[in-house]
């Protein structure tokens, strides 16, 4: 359904099932998939994708250009998951050249008034609360939790799994699996919460495994650098796959 009130382009691909709401924007080059909702005053902007089920509040800009002096128009996107919710006012910016794509993966939470800058990548199950910021090339690791008014700094990467507290300025990696709080940002052991839900992917013994890596990098009295190449040799895929390709901020602080 497409309410009457709604401005639609002739060639948005916009599947039977979905629905527009009053006063919605959808622009040229959009596809918008089965079941999905955008409830009132939606703009959904060239470029952008978004998968089946996928619930969109009021007030959101969806695909609108990057907020970086370097965008030259150029043809980039951005792509949204399914069984996502992105409540009120949230701001998703379409990637850059650097990227071409700025991503949203599925069953994602984005509580009201997020932003989400250019060539960021959120990964499945993330629940970004109210007003939280991420400045460009942002990594949020699946199932990971931001906290309400986080600020995450341009090209810092949150793991899979881990915890950031609110009202924080995360101005560093956060590995996967860990909490992150106070101010400046410190590293406060597991985010046990999170494993425990996925008991078949984190039984006891591998919680344990991690436990000790943790107390490795950060309770040990060694450098980061160099306990990060201990750990790169981990057999750990959580811990191997943040120690090849995420912690160069980590290791700079």
């Amino acid at each position: 359904m497409i309410h009457p009130s709604a401005i639609v382009a002739n060639d948005a691909e916009i599947h039977p099932n979905a629905y527009v709401g009053p006063w919605c924007i959808v622009e040229s080059g959009v596809k918008i998939a089965s079941n999905v909702r955008l409830v009132a005053r939606v703009r959904v902007a060239s470029g952008t994708e978004i998968g089946e089920n996928t619930e969109i509040y009021d007030g959101c800009v969806l695909g609108a250009p990057p907020q970086d002096l370097k965008y030259a128009n150029e043809n980039t996107s951005l792509k949204i998951g399914c069984n996502c919710i992105i409540r009120e006012y949230c701001t998703l910016n379409r990637g850059t050249i650097a990227s071409g794509c700025t991503e949203v993966a599925d069953n994602v939470l984005l509580m009201a008034y997020v932003h989400v800058a250019h060539d960021c990548c959120i990964g499945e199950g993330a629940v970004i609360a109210n007003a939280c910021q991420l400045g460009g090339h942002v990594q949020i690791g699946k199932y990971a939790t931001l906290g309400g008014t986080a600020g995450v700094q341009q090209r810092n990467c949150i793991g899979d799994y881990a915890f950031v507290g609110a009202s924080l300025k995360v101005d560093r990696d956060v590995p996967p699996a860990v909490k992150a709080l106070g101010s400046p940002l410190r590293f406060a052991g597991l985010n046990l919460h999170a494993l425990r839900r996925f008991p078949n992917e984190f039984p006891e013994e591998r919680i344990k495994f991690l436990e000790d890596s943790y107390r490795e990098l950060f309770r040990s009295g060694n450098t980061i650098a160099n306990s990060v190449e201990k750990m790169k040799k981990s057999t750990e895929p959580l811990l191997r796959a943040f120690f090849e390709n995420w912690t160069g901020n980590l290791i700079s602080r």
